[in-house]
């Protein structure tokens, strides 16, 4: 049993120094993904400084979903929620730091 504790104590030590050994352009790639030079900010008009990444945000009410959770009695609800996920892609402007999804 200590064998387990000590497997975890070390899992996330090293997870901890990871973190502490980031350097902030990988901070900032891992919160806002890769620069997109094309882009330009609406905010600032800033080229060269967007970066964008892939996002899954929930939107508004799934009828799938819906439609289980009526027929399973409201079980399917607990399993995977009512709102459904759309894709998206978030971008953030390293100048002004505005963030938008589109």
């Amino acid at each position: 049993m200590w064998i387990i504790w000590l497997f975890l104590v070390v899992c996330i030590v090293a997870v901890l120094i990871g973190a502490i050994n980031r350097t902030p352009e990988q901070d900032a790639i891992i919160n806002y993904g890769h620069k997109n030079v094309a882009m330009t900010c609406p905010h600032c008009n800033a080229q060269g400084e967007i970066r964008t990444k892939q996002v899954k945000l929930k939107r508004g009410l799934s009828g799938g979903k819906a439609t289980a959770a009526v027929i399973t009695g409201g079980l399917s609800v607990l399993a995977t929620g009512l709102s459904r996920k759309e894709g998206s892609t978030q971008a953030h402007c390293g100048s002004c730091g505005n963030t938008w999804t589109f």
